[in-house]
């Protein structure tokens, strides 16, 4: 680059001292071009007023000046030039433009003033009875020492401006071209001289900037020959090196990046120093934070805490920490120093693991076998409790022990049931069983008039309708049996909690490449906070009036996991004393 800059530094210079140069030769060329044509114009004139003072001179004397005027205008009549004779009191006796009476005294004209003091007057200036810019030469006309006359002779100054303007341009012109081709031929050995060198320098430049697929060429000269060759060579070794720590960098940095595990490094002074994908969305931080200190990022003071013990304590750190914000979030945090190749602390690393996953499977895990024991025992203690009633003499009475058989029956059915629907739940659960379901193209509404007449009998005990709106056309691939049974789970459902005399709609459609079935009540509705609850095993939102109206608690777990067994989802719509709406969301290819 610099070699290139010096190049056009001297071309610039060498072309500023010729267009210097150049400048002054076409000003003296032009000016005495000018002064030439002109002297050239007035020697004319002169020569016109000597051949007219010689005509004139006899009849001056004599006063014969209208005879003067006759000739001169009989001479002149198609010349482009004028002839004016004055006298010494400025009076115009002659003149080939005007009639010399109505012209003015000319006394006061430059070129007379300097004919009338002897010398020969020459101006160029405009004039206003002609209406042209003139070329005047006055010549004195002496009689024994006095000017007795004044002859002056005329022409348009345009005449002699173009002559001036056409050389000048030409003069103008050849400069020029002889100017641009002494450039170009300098321009071009400057370029032969300074390329080797250029191209050095740039490929010097871009070697230090990082672009290293640059090459030098072979050059004639054995000197530059063997600087491209080195300058080659240890490109295509750095190249080597620097694209094999290239690899190891992109391998090391794709592997920090995608570790589920949050990653923040900080140094000595609390600064941010790494981070990665993981810990910016444990965080929850979209903007860049490298550089800043981890208080003005991190604002969890259990977190901030950990940073702080692993820099002064030095020791491993390990931390389980709420972020209570929402949603409610359970992380891991694994504190530990950073050390160089000495030994030297240089700052402290944390490991942040979302273990919410964990604790909320925890949770369920206790919640259902707090719940299955609860919804299992119940029945059996029934049964115990019946039956030892029987076996200690109730069997005796007649009416007692039938009474009590018909409960022992009822709640054996309940057991039953439990114990079907934990086996359903089972089966949908196992990946093989999952890969095992058929699939075909069925008709949807086929699906849904079936599970209506199976929930019918239910529907008219609480007199509650049933309605349905659906495409008789709608087709898509699902296992009908499976389908049935979940949107049979939410009918039942949604009759379970709705009072009598209310509507129960069942509406599918269409949107966005997803069939949508909705199962709406008038029922109680379900607070919000139990939204993302009602979908597990056992999970009741109020335990007793769910016991009273009958079900296992397993019936939406049981559609949850269908729908899964469809790649679908199921939501749930509802406010308290509104009702809900349930939503299957299926796929349609």
């Amino acid at each position: 680059m610099t070699h290139k800059r010096r190049l056009w530094q001297i071309f610039l210079s060498f072309s500023l001292i010729s267009i210097v140069f150049i400048s002054i030769i076409v000003f003296y060329t032009v000016n005495s071009s000018k002064r030439l044509i002109k002297e050239i114009y007035f020697d004319e004139l002169q020569i016109k007023a000597q051949v007219v003072a010689r005509l004139i001179e006899p009849k001056i004397k004599k006063d014969e000046f209208d005879k003067i005027n006759k000739e001169l205008n009989q001479l002149f009549f198609d010349l482009d030039s004028y002839v004016t004779v004055i006298l010494p009191d400025g009076s115009v006796i002659a003149d080939t433009r005007k009639d010399p009476s109505l012209l003015d005294n000319h006394s006061d004209r430059p070129e007379i003033r300097e004919a009338l003091a002897g010398h020969i007057g020459h101006n160029i200036r405009y004039s206003y009875s002609v209406e042209k810019e003139l070329l005047y030469l006055a010549l004195p006309l002496f009689s024994e020492g006095q000017v007795i006359a004044v002859v002056r002779t005329s022409m348009p100054y345009q005449q002699a401006y173009q002559i001036f303007s056409t050389l000048q341009y030409q003069i103008i012109l050849f400069l020029l071209l002889g100017f641009l081709i002494i450039l170009i031929v300098f321009f071009f050995i400057a370029s032969r001289l300074n390329r080797p060198l250029a191209e050095i320098a740039n490929s010097l430049d871009c070697a230090a900037a990082g672009q290293l697929n640059v090459r030098l060429p072979d050059y004639s000269s054995i000197e530059l020959h063997r600087i491209s060759t080195s300058f080659n060579q240890l490109i295509e070794k750095l190249e080597s090196q620097i694209q094999v720590i290239s690899e190891q960098k992109n391998q090391q940095q794709a592997i920090f990046q995608s570790m589920t595990e949050g990653i923040v490094a900080i140094n000595r002074d609390e600064q941010i120093i790494a981070f990665n994908r993981a810990a910016a969305e444990i965080l929850g931080i979209e903007e860049q934070i490298k550089g800043r200190e981890v208080h003005e990022v991190v604002r969890n003071s259990q977190l901030l805490k950990v940073f702080d013990q692993t820099l002064q304590t030095q020791q491993l750190i390990e931390e389980e920490i709420i972020f209570r914000d929402e949603p409610l979030r359970y992380i891991q945090a694994h504190g530990s120093c950073l050390k160089d190749d000495t030994g030297k602390i240089i700052g402290a690393m944390v490991v942040l693991s979302d273990i919410t996953k964990i604790k909320r499977l925890e949770e369920i895990r206790k919640d259902f076998v707090a719940n299955v024991s609860h919804e299992i025992r119940t029945p059996l203690t029934s049964i115990q409790g019946f039956v030892e009633t029987l076996l200690e003499g109730a069997l005796s009475d007649k009416e007692t022990a039938e009474r009590f058989l018909n409960i022992i029956h009822t709640q054996a059915k309940r057991l039953n049931s439990i114990i079907e629907d934990l086996m359903v739940l089972a089966s949908l659960e196992q990946k093989e069983q999952r890969a095992g379901f058929k699939f075909s193209e069925e008709n949807l509404i086929d699906v849904l008039q079936n599970a209506i007449q199976i929930c019918q009998a239910q529907a008219e005990r609480k007199k509650i309708k049933l309605l349905l709106s659906c495409d008789e056309n709608l087709k898509f691939k699902m296992n009908p049996s499976l389908l049935e049974q979940a949107v049979v789970n939410l009918i039942t459902n949604a009759i379970r909690y709705s009072p009598e005399n209310t509507e129960v709609m069942i509406d599918a459609e269409v949107k966005e490449n997803e069939v949508e079935i909705k199962v709406i009540d008038q029922g109680i509705g379900i607070p919000r906070e139990y939204h993302d609850r009602i979908f597990e095993r056992f999970y009741r939102v109020d335990k007793a009036r769910s016991r009273k109206l009958g079900g296992t608690g397993l019936g939406l777990s049981i559609v949850k996991h269908i729908v899964q067994v469809h790649n679908g989802r199921v939501a749930i719509e509802s406010k308290v004393g509104k009702g809900s709406t349930l939503v299957i969301y299926l796929p349609l290819n």
